[in-house]
Formats: structure tokens, C-alpha cells, sequence
């Protein structure tokens, strides 16, 4: 029985390897595509998984679970969550396992202050090609939210808008190396923030004055006040990171 087995497993390593080997009228470059997608499926998914918080901070990753919930092997499992640890997502502990990553205050300090320089830059540029339609837009819709709410469904609305409004100047900046800063920047922003990290009521007025400056064709005025609002985020994170380490203490 275990010859018949041994045999079985040759035989079929050895056809996986002919499918490899150029065929006829084609290459086995195609195949090769085949299996980058996929990989690239399964990063989406488990990247959203852990933005979603359906893998929360903290929590241990089973690959073997999660093939067989994907019913994929664990190989591009393994390969998409090495491409999450060096996006800061995940984290690999040696002989522990493979956990999503848990950021403390005192790391986002030093993320909110590159990200003042980053934000600030994208709203400069995304000033020249913003358009007057999509400013009023968002000013309608930071107006239309209750800033007094504090329901669960409330906070996750204004996240989502917020992020939306962030990622569209980022977008609008229309510039590889800044967009690719950034997505390093916001993927571990992105693990880490469950909520805000200060209330509507005072970022509201900070956005609306970011689209004031935009809708003036301002950019120094835009820049300025965008680095502002999240100066301000940044020195609330630096009073928790301090009340974190004296409590820790």
C-alpha cells in the first residue's frame, strides 16, 4: 500500500511537471499566469478580511483552516501573507505561527508624522485636477453627517467617507511614487484604526476647510491645511502613546 502511494505521488509530481514544460503551439507561460492570479486573488481577499477586521489585531492566522475554506493549497496562502508581512499587515513570530499585526499608539505617531508630509503633498497636487462637482460632493457629504452621533453604524460611515475622501486626493495627485508611499502608509493605518481617532465634530470643520482651499485653486492654503488636520491627530496620538507608557509603567 504505501509502495502504491509513493508511486501515485511520483506520478503526479511528475505530470505537474510536464504541464510546466512548453507545449505545442504555446508556452507554459500561460499556466504560469494562471497561478499568479489566483495569488492575487487570495491577497485581496485575506487583505480584505484583515481591513474588514473579520482577522482582527492580534488574532493567529490557521493556514490550514484557510485553505481548506478557499480550497486552495497552502502554498499561495503562504506566498499572499508573506506579501502582508511586508506590507505590515501581518506578522511572523518563528515557532509561534503567522498573526495579523497589532500596532500600539506610540508606532502611529510615528506613522501620522509621515503621513502629514505624504497627505499634505497629495492634496497639492490633486488641486490641479480636482474638479468643482466632486469638491461640492464631499462638502455635501461631511455636512450631511451628525456629528453628535456616536452609534456604531454612525462612526463606521464617517470612516468609510473619510477614507474615501483621503484615497481620492491621493488618487486625483496622479503620482506613482507618492500613490506608492502612501499604500504602505495606509494598509498598517488601515490594520490598526477601529473607529477615529478624533470625533466628527473636530475633523469635519479640518475637511471642510481642505475644500474650501481646493475649491480656490489654493494650494498652499490646501497643503497647509491638510497638514493640519492631521498635525492635530497626530499630537492627540502622541498624548495616548504617553498615557499608554506612564500607565504601562
Amino acid at each position: 500500500m504505501a509502495r502504491r502511494t509513493a508511486r501515485a505521488a511520483q506520478t503526479a509530481e511528475t505530470q505537474s511537471l510536464r504541464v510546466l514544460r512548453p507545449l505545442r503551439g504555446g508556452t507554459a507561460r500561460s499556466l504560469a499566469i494562471q497561478h499568479e492570479s489566483l495569488e492575487d486573488k487570495i491577497y485581496t481577499r485575506l487583505r480584505a478580511l484583515i481591513m474588514e477586521r473579520q482577522l482582527a489585531p492580534g488574532q493567529r492566522i490557521l493556514v490550514d483552516e484557510l485553505a481548506d475554506e478557499m480550497a486552495v493549497s497552502r502554498t499561495p496562502i503562504l506566498n499572499a501573507l508573506r506579501r502582508l508581512s511586508q506590507e505590515g499587515a501581518v506578522q511572523v513570530a518563528p515557532r509561534r505561527g503567522i498573526y495579523v499585526r497589532r500596532y500600539g499608539k506610540a508606532e502611529m505617531v510615528r506613522l501620522f508624522a509621515v503621513r502629514e508630509v505624504l497627505d499634505g503633498l497629495a492634496t497639492r497636487l490633486a488641486g490641479a485636477n480636482i474638479q468643482r462637482a466632486e469638491i461640492d460632493e464631499f462638502v455635501r457629504s461631511f455636512r450631511r453627517h451628525d456629528p453628535s452621533s456616536t452609534a456604531p453604524a454612525a462612526t463606521r460611515r464617517y470612516v468609510e467617507l473619510d477614507r474615501a475622501f483621503h484615497c481620492r486626493l491621493m488618487e486625483l495627485a496622479d503620482n506613482d511614487q507618492l500613490r506608492a508611499a502612501m499604500d504602505s502608509i495606509n494598509m498598517r493605518l488601515f490594520v490598526w484604526q477601529d473607529g477615529v481617532v478624533r470625533p466628527p465634530a473636530e475633523t469635519i470643520p479640518e475637511h471642510l476647510a481642505i475644500l474650501d482651499a481646493l475649491r480656490r485653486r489654493d494650494p498652499d492654503g490646501a497643503e497647509a491645511a491638510m497638514r493640519l488636520h492631521i498635525r492635530r491627530s497626530l499630537e492627540r496620538l502622541e498624548e495616548e502613546a504617553k498615557a499608554e507608557a506612564s500607565h504601562g509603567a
